[in-house]
């Protein structure tokens, strides 16, 4: 580092941004492909379950647009928090996502033992 860009008041460029913008594409990435895999599994087993399939998406569209919106949300409140030094987000989201794998592990879980 030169002698110029360190001291007091000077902002960092990228330092501790990106390490938070690397997060925020992850998460982006995970919603992306819990929506793709929502959208795939109820394809595959919408002739065998009808209705259950129905139910299926509406808890898991919504649930995989609401992780892809609270990735940007939590990026933002994340880089806020780290320029102020103020609490990081909560795991609301990593919840939100916990939730989502587990509905779609069963739905494909009952697809697979169903034969």
């Amino acid at each position: 580092m030169t002698p110029a860009s360190t001291g007091p008041g000077v902002v960092p460029t990228g330092g501790d941004s990106v390490p938070n913008e690397r997060t925020a594409l992850a998460w982006t990435r995970t919603a992306l492909a819990l929506l793709g895999s929502a959208l795939l599994a109820t394809r595959v087993v919408v002739d065998r379950f009808g209705l259950l399939t129905a139910a299926f998406a509406v808890v898991a569209f919504p649930l995989a647009v609401v992780v892809l919106v609270g990735a940007g949300q939590r990026y933002r409140s994340a880089r806020v928090a780290l320029r102020t030094q103020a609490r990081l987000p909560d795991g609301r989201l990593p919840a939100g996502v916990a939730v989502l794998l587990v509905v779609l592990a069963v739905t494909e879980l009952v697809f697979v033992l169903s034969g």
